[in-house]
């Protein structure tokens, strides 16, 4: 359960990625830097349930963002016969792909996990790469890998969003990133639109409040050509009452 949306900008590109948590779930660990057998460093947060994460970007502004992918009954029902049961945690990906050498090298590396036993995700992949932002979009239903965006130059603001109430439900967070960000490409609207909460329709938000659920946090990063990626980290308290309304109501 996420909303990610990427905007390019004159130097390279900036991040946001909400995350959107089970009230069930242990608190996670906020992105530090740690260093990576190649030499590199990169920064990530950490679900501790798991033991994996959901985005991280590495010193040279390699970036990787996962989101859940929850598919229709019909999806599920054709699939059925064919996919295990999920053993393995998706958030072990980006882990394994983040020392890829370029994102071409990151795809085919995707390609040839073995994803079986994983619930269903979306990847996005994104770097500056010959002077140029690039990224690509791949797609694991449960049984087979899809890249469904083919690797190339960020031209204008995209926006993914997941939801555990069905994906098809909170695609209307779609047209408001097209009138906020897209309309005025600017960080600042990107910023307002991952803020963003109808007051009759929290559970659908990009800010999202429901009584099993919540946006827990969310994570910007930007990315510069020449220069290490900036994470800044916006952990959302339980039962904040302009963030969370039901879970202040719940408190109350």
């Amino acid at each position: 359960m996420c909303t990610v949306s990427i905007l390019p900008t004159d130097t390279g590109f900036e991040v946001l990625h909400s995350r959107d948590e089970l009230r069930s779930r242990s608190a996670e660990i906020e992105p530090s830097w740690r260093a990576l057998p190649n030499g590199l460093s990169a920064s990530w947060p950490t679900d501790p349930d798991a033991g994996g994460t959901w985005v991280a970007v590495r010193e040279d502004g390699f970036f990787l963002g996962l989101l859940n992918l929850n598919l229709s009954e019909s999806q599920l029902a054709e699939l059925a016969p064919n996919t295990p049961n999920a053993t393995r945690s998706r958030g072990l990906v980006i882990p394994a792909l983040i020392e890829s050498t370029t994102l071409a090298v990151a795809i085919e590396s995707l390609k040839a996990m073995d994803l079986l036993g994983m619930k269903p995700f979306r990847l996005i992949l994104a770097a500056i790469e010959d002077g140029q932002s690039r990224y690509s979009v791949a797609r694991f239903d449960g049984v087979q890998l899809t890249i469904v965006t083919e690797l190339g130059a960020i031209k204008v603001p995209e926006c993914w969003a997941s939801s555990g109430l069905g994906d098809a439900l909170v695609q209307c967070r779609l047209p408001v990133f097209e009138q906020m960000v897209v309309d005025d490409p600017t960080p600042e609207n990107q910023r307002a639109f991952h803020w963003h909460q109808w007051a009759d329709r929290p559970q659908f938000s990009v800010m999202m409040s429901r009584a099993d659920a919540r946006t827990s946090s969310v994570t910007t990063i930007v990315v510069e050509s020449g220069k290490q990626p900036t994470v800044l980290y916006d952990p959302i308290a339980i039962g904040d009452a302009k963030c969370d309304p039901v879970g202040a109501g719940m408190l109350r």
